[in-house]
């Protein structure tokens, strides 16, 4: 339920694996699929413009090993929510790949996990790679003690690498939605 419940939030189960294609490899500006509209922060391309992840560079490598068009595979677009101080492209990037919506920095870190497992390349935008991949770095994260702290902890490292009370609300969110689908797993288990 709590697995279902991260790939509910994340993407609707796989419904909405992004919205932006990734455009301009140096500075990771994008377009929104539907508008055509620019979209700065699509992804983070390293120096000078993002210090910490390169995700431009990880995400023209993992798209080059699938045969995936690398300007024409859908990614997440950037959390535009002034009221929570974010803005695309400064304090929120998008980037995020396939149901469980990896960044690509965070992918290359399960991807030979995985693909250790399936015994195949590992595709984050195909269900089952994405679903074994975020199983795997929920463990990491300590939800394998399966309660609700450790869970709703892990969540929020899923989301945000922290546990900042600011994202509390992606938690809480899981949490709740964790709730439901089990108690529909009860039902159908009965």
């Amino acid at each position: 339920a709590f697995l279902l419940a991260i790939l509910k939030q994340e993407s609707n189960i796989g419904k909405n694996v992004g919205r932006c294609f990734l455009k301009n490899p140096k500075t990771g500006e994008g377009v929104r699929v539907k508008t055509g509209e620019k979209q700065p922060g699509v992804m983070a391309p390293g120096p000078p413009y993002h210090s910490k992840r390169n995700d431009v560079a990880y995400f023209l490598e993992i798209t080059k090993e699938l045969g995936r068009d690398p300007y024409n595979t859908l990614v997440s677009c950037p959390i535009n929510d002034p009221a929570r101080g974010l803005i695309p492209g400064k304090t929120s990037w998008g980037g995020a790949m396939g149901p469980a919506q990896f960044i690509p920095s965070t992918w290359v870190l399960y991807k030979d996990k995985v693909e250790k497992i399936i015994g195949r390349p590992a595709d984050p935008w195909v269900i089952k790679d994405a679903f074994l991949a975020c199983a795997l770095y929920l463990k990491d994260c300590g939800a394998d003690k399966q309660t609700y702290n450790s869970e709703w902890r892990a969540a929020m490292i899923y989301f945000s690498g922290s546990t900042k009370k600011k994202y509390s609300f992606y938690g809480n969110s899981v949490m709740k939605l964790a709730f439901e689908i089990q108690k529909d797993i009860d039902i159908i288990e009965k």
